[in-house]
């Protein structure tokens, strides 16, 4: 497959998961800190927030720009949802298979795909494609849970791990909103592999007013991790 119409196609993809908005992670507070911040220290934070904006952007486009090709995830995909407890439909199109699923009190979805990087030419080293790729696909991901913002996780884990030639990303992040009523619970997880020059992504969230099936909806991520060749 040709990289414009790559280029075409992720772009089309990337559309519809921003459509409903986009959630940035909570900064987490291990350690108080008491700053005095002046209008020249606020100037330079904004510029150092919108160079790296620019470069991660910058990243992206030469990404899915570069001559990358798809590899059939329909194995994984199959092996991972065996026993699964949700009503789900999966849409096979433009080389990523979307799984929708449906819960008696909540619902999402999981996006799974695999990218031959053998011929992309990038010049980045691994840990640099996985921590900006597996960014990315967590924020459009975690986007897709109406109503959330960042004050509604209650917890968010990151990490990034290489051996040799083979690396993972795993980021996750856990819901949990009351408006006095009701209660909301969610989940949303990026799991990535890069290895043989293949970067296997498996991004996924799910809200609902039950505990018990955002559990499950954790579970069925760890299937689709455990299932991921690395």
């Amino acid at each position: 497959m040709k990289a414009k119409a790559l280029t075409a196609i992720l772009a089309a993809f990337m559309l519809t998961m921003t459509a409903c908005g986009t959630i940035s992670p909570p900064i987490q507070n291990a350690v108080t800190e008491t700053t005095t911040t002046t209008a020249e220290s606020i100037y330079d934070s904004a510029a150092s927030s919108e160079d790296e904006k620019i470069k991660t952007d910058t990243f992206i486009a030469e990404f899915f720009d570069s001559d990358i090709s798809f590899v059939d995830t329909s194995e994984l995909v199959a092996e991972a949802m065996k026993g699964c407890s949700f009503d789900n439909e999966i849409d096979d199109s433009n080389g990523v298979q979307k799984i929708t699923l449906k819960g008696t009190n909540g619902g999402g979805s999981v996006e799974v795909m695999c990218i031959d990087l053998s011929k992309s030419g990038l010049p980045y080293d691994m840990e640099y494609i996985l921590e900006n790729l597996g960014d990315h696909y967590f924020r459009q991901t975690a986007a897709q849970m109406n109503g959330i913002t960042a004050d509604d996780f209650v917890s968010d884990y990151r990490m990034t791990s290489s051996v040799v030639s083979k690396g993972k990303y795993q980021r996750y992040a856990s819901v949990q909103k009351t408006d006095g009523m009701a209660s909301q619970f969610g989940y949303t997880e990026t799991y990535a592999v890069l290895s043989e020059n293949k970067l296997t992504v498996a991004s996924g969230a799910f809200l609902s007013s039950d505990m018990m099936e955002r559990q499950s909806f954790s579970q069925l991520m760890s299937k689709f991790a455990e299932n991921v060749k690395y």
